[in-house]
Order: structure tokens, then sequence, then C-alpha cells
């Protein structure tokens, strides 16, 4: 017997009202097996389920399973647990398991392994390695196996291979994930990262004659379906399964049209935007393109920020992999070093739990990013780590406008300006809302060589008018800080006699939530300019503030490479008579 020795002891169940026999707790590899569709079968023919139960289970499951080491704990009608003393001869037995069930007429076994801490009482086994074992049981798919990470690690080479990664899951009633291997693959998580609904319910259209209100209602559809994390739904047969939903009503008068709006959610009602937009029409095709993408961009953005606000009121360990991502994302809007070690853990945990989601991968080449930004780590090193994640997104879907976002923001950092507006280009065919587009052209612009600066944006035209597409684009981005910098030095650079509108910019950078010290500097070098010492030192107290560790080497590790760093030498010059350390 397995079990045998261990010393029995005698406990009072109450449920039952008598003593029973149980072990102490100890470590045991446990089996779970399942019969797929058992009770389809039974009630398509109740003799041939019986037939095909007993068949497998006296000439397949219970032999391998003795023949394996192993002993058969509890049956379960159709399905059993059995316990093992290592994991080799359990995943060995099921794995014969599974292929001797491939003649006509076998049923399908799901099976999982564990082992972890049981405790045997009478014919049964309770414990943490039971529950584990049979969720993974449940996980895997019919005629598979899935088993722990911890009895993976334990298998010889031979074994090993028989089964593939299926990354870290969340199991039910399990509080932290499990990695999961599996033979015969496993399906995908169930959805629980799926895109989010929206229903487009038909606007009602009032003291009018005209048709616009489906169109306008086509356009927005259209828009949104280019944001891959939304799913639109159009018909009222959908509506149960949609989280959020828009209602409008056009009113037209002559060549007046008012058109009213409001988002909402769907599980309770809460009304999350609504406005009124009043125009005249010139062109009605013109009308419905504009409203189509304004509609578009600003529905993204309020479902965005509702969909972070909801996260950050649930602990970490409930969330799935892209409300993880979300909660990262907003935590980088911070600005702050110390937050991005923490978005950094919790996208590694997204990652282990769906290791094919887009979302996670984006927001981990986004906290490489912002970490290169911030001065705290090495640029160039953490800069080409950021990478990775974002072919990754370009690698598991080519149509996801995340990746290439990604790309040319990195790689306009970075230096490699043609593959940064490459990058962009492919974000502007694939979603023209997105400011994603916008913004990775204005970091490559910045951080352009001089020479490429000089052939192809001498003046700062082409940063400036990058800039202000993203904020255009961009109304409601927790990261607008950073949006209005790229504005500042476009305005600083396309006018280099005229200094205030760059100055109120870079005042409006630096005052905004989540900034970083960029813009302190760059006041700095201004006032530096206009010989107003006090004042740049000033800016340069306010970059300390944010960022202790600001000095020179710093600002030369991000800006020496680019076409800043000639035009601004004379000011970057004098900072070390500003206490700046080098």
């Amino acid at each position: 017997m397995l079990c045998s020795d261990l010393r029995e002891q005698r406990f009072w169940d109450s449920t039952c009202g008598r003593f029973q026999l149980s072990t102490p707790e100890r470590k045991s590899v446990i089996l779970a097996a399942d019969v797929v569709g058992y009770s389809q079968m039974m009630d398509e023919n109740h003799q041939t389920a019986l037939e095909a139960l007993r068949d497998a289970r006296d000439s397949v499951i219970e032999p391998c399973i003795s023949s394996g080491g192993g002993e058969i704990v509890k049956r379960l009608g159709d399905g059993w647990l059995a316990a093992f003393d290592a994991g080799e001869e359990a995943c060995a037995s099921a794995l014969e398991i599974q292929k001797q069930l491939t003649f006509d007429g076998a049923p399908a076994l799901r099976i999982g392994i564990h082992e972890g801490t049981v405790s045997f009482v009478d014919e049964d086994v309770f414990g943490s390695g039971v529950n584990i074992a049979s969720r993974l049981e449940a996980l895997a798919k019919p005629g598979g196996i899935a088993i722990s990470d911890v009895v993976f690690a334990n298998l010889p080479k031979d074994l090993q291979v028989s089964f593939e990664n299926a990354g870290a899951r969340l199991l039910k009633n399990i509080a932290e994930p499990v990695k999961v291997w599996a033979f015969g693959g496993i399906p995908p998580t169930g959805g629980s990262s799926e895109p989010i609904s929206v229903l487009l319910e038909n606007f009602v259209e009032r003291s009018s004659s005209s048709k616009m209100a489906p169109d306008i209602l086509d356009a927005v559809a259209i828009e949104l379906e280019k944001y891959r994390w939304l799913k639109v739904q159009r018909t009222d047969d959908d509506a149960a399964a949609s989280k959020y939903y828009l209602r409008g009503t056009l009113r037209r008068s002559g060549e007046r049209v008012r058109v009213t709006v409001d988002l909402s959610a769907r599980h309770d009602g809460r009304r999350l935007w609504s406005e009124r937009f009043d125009r005249v029409v010139i062109d009605e095709f013109e009308l419905v393109d504009e409203l189509g993408m304004m509609l578009a961009r600003r529905i993204s953005a309020e479902i965005d920020t509702y969909e972070k606000m909801r996260a950050e009121m649930r602990p970490p360990e409930q969330l799935n992999a892209a409300e993880l991502s979300a909660r990262a994302n907003d935590l980088m809007s911070s600005g702050l070093p110390d937050a991005f070690d923490e978005a950094d853990a919790m996208l590694t945990r997204a990652v282990a739990l769906e290791p094919r989601n887009t979302s996670a991968y984006i927001q981990k080449s986004f906290v490489g990013y912002r970490k290169a930004m911030s001065g705290a780590w090495p640029v160039h090193p953490t800069l080409a780590a950021a990478l990775q994640p974002a072919m990754e997104v370009v690698r598991i879907d080519p149509k996801m406008p995340g990746g290439y976002v990604m790309l040319a923001s990195v790689y306009g950092m970075m230096g490699k300006t043609e593959a940064a507006f490459e990058s962009a280009a492919q974000v502007e065919r694939l979603n023209p809302n997105a400011w994603g587009a916008p913004h990775g052209k204005s970091i490559a612009c910045t951080f352009a060589s001089p020479d490429w600066a000089q052939t192809h944006d001498p003046d700062g035209l082409q940063l400036l008018s990058t800039a202000e597409r993203t904020l255009e684009l961009a109304e409601s981005s927790k990261f607008r800080s950073g949006h209005l910098f790229f504005l500042g030095i476009g305005q600083l650079l396309h006018n280099a006699e005229n200094l205030q509108p760059a100055v109120s910019t870079l005042e409006r950078s630096a005052g905004a939530a989540g900034a970083t010290w960029w813009p302190s500097l760059f006041l700095a070098l201004v006032e530096l300019r206009r010989g107003k010492r006090p004042l740049a030192q000033q800016h340069i107290a306010a970059a300390h503030t944010l960022f202790p560790a600001f000095s020179m080497s710093v600002i030369a590790d991000i800006f020496e490479r680019s076409r800043i760093w000639p035009l601004w030498r004379l000011e970057l010059a004098q900072l070390s008579n500003l206490d700046l350390s080098t």
C-alpha cells in the first residue's frame, strides 16, 4: 500500500457520526482523471456507455495506474483519483493511458497531475494536491494531460519532451496562478481577456427627413473596429453580452445638425460620458466621417479610463492579463521610477497568465521605454530590451497597432529615425485615430541625428505638426505631459527667436500629472539662453526633486546623439555652474 508506512489515526467525523481512519499530511503526486461527455454518452445510449466505461476501466485505466506504481484512492463513477510516490510514475502512467485509449469506441479522458500536500482519510484523499490536480484535469483537452510545473521540473528529459509550456493559469479557488505543461494542448484561457464589447444602439432621428443617423453609426462602428481591444455589436440580440452601450439622437433643421450621444456601462447603467455636437452641413460625407472619427476616439478613451478605474478597485491577484496591463499603464502615468518596477512585476504576471496577450507585451515594451526616459536605467541597453516585447506583439498579431506604436517610440528614441517613421506609418494604416503614430514621429524627429534633421526637418516644422496632431488625438491621455513636451521642443526648433510660446508649453508640461524632469531641464536651458540664471537654477532644482540622481551624465546618455545637443551646446555647458553634478 502506498501509505502503509504512515501511522493511521482515528478521528470523529461529525458529518457521518462515526470514527474514521486518517494519516498525517504528506506530499503525494495526485492523478485526477475524468471521462469527457459521459452524461451525454449515457443519454444517447445507456448500455453502450456503461460497456465502454467498464472496458476502458478494466483493460486500460486501472491496469496502467497499478503497473505504474499508483494506487486508486477514489472512484467517482466516470472519474478516478490515484496517488503516486513520484511524478515520473504518474506521468508515464497517464501517457500510457492516453496512448491505449485510441481504439474504436474508447471514451476520451482528461487527466490532471499535481504534487502537493494531501491527507488520506479512509478511502478518500483531501488537500491542495487533490484540488489542483482536479482543476488541471478540467483544463486539459479531451485525450490530453495537464501537469503542474512542480511535477514537470522533476521529470526526466525523455518525459519532459512530451509536454509543452501552456503558461501560468488562474485555477478556480486557487489563489496563485499555476504554471501548466500540457500533452495534447490546452484550450485558450476562456476569454478572460476577450475584447471589450460595445453595443451601438440605433440613433433616434428626430425632426429630420434625412438619413444621416445610420450613416454616422456605421462610421462610428468602422472607426471603433480599428481598436483591436474593442468589439462592436450592432444588434439587440447581442445586448446581453455587451459591457457598454452607446445611444444617441440626431436633430436637423435646414443645414444645422445636432447630435447628442451618451455612453453607459451595461452592468450598472452608469453613464460614463455624454456630449452634444452642433454642426453646419456643408458636405454630408465629410460630416459623417468627422463625427465617426471623433466619437470613436472619445468612446475608446472613456472606456479605457473606466476599465482602469475598475481594475484599481480590485487586488492584483484577481486581475486577468488585460486588466493587469491596464493597471500597469496607469502606474506608469505617474512618471515615478519606483512605479516602473511595480508595473513591470504586474506585466510579468500578465504574460505568465496569458503568454499570447498582446496588451501585456505592449505594456512591457512601454515600461522599458519609460525606464529609458527616466534616466534611472542605462538608456540604450534598456531601449534594446524594450524592442523585444514590441517585436513579439507584431509576431503574434501583425495587425495590432500597439506593437508598431512601441516600435516607433523605441526606434525613435534610439535615433533609428527611418525605422520609427516606417512603424508609425504602419500604425496609421491600421488605425488613423491612434495617437501613437504622430507621437512616435514626434519622438523620432526629436531624437533624430543632426544630419537627418538638417535634410528632412531643419526648422522643426514636422515635429511641430506631429506634436500638435498627437494632442488633437490624445484629448484624454494621462501622458499629456509628454505630448506637451514634444510640442514645446517643436516650438523651440521652429522659432528660435521667440522662445515664449515654447516656455508656456513646457511650463504646462512640467505642471501636468506624471511630468518627468525633461521639461524642467529645457526650461532651465531657455532661461540660460535668456541670461536668467536664477530662474534656470529653480528649474534645475525642480528636476532634482523629480529625479535626485539627475546629472550631466544622465542628460548626455539620453540626448547627446540627438539634433538637440549641438543646438543647445553652450547652455548645456553652463549647467555645471548650477550645482548640477557631472
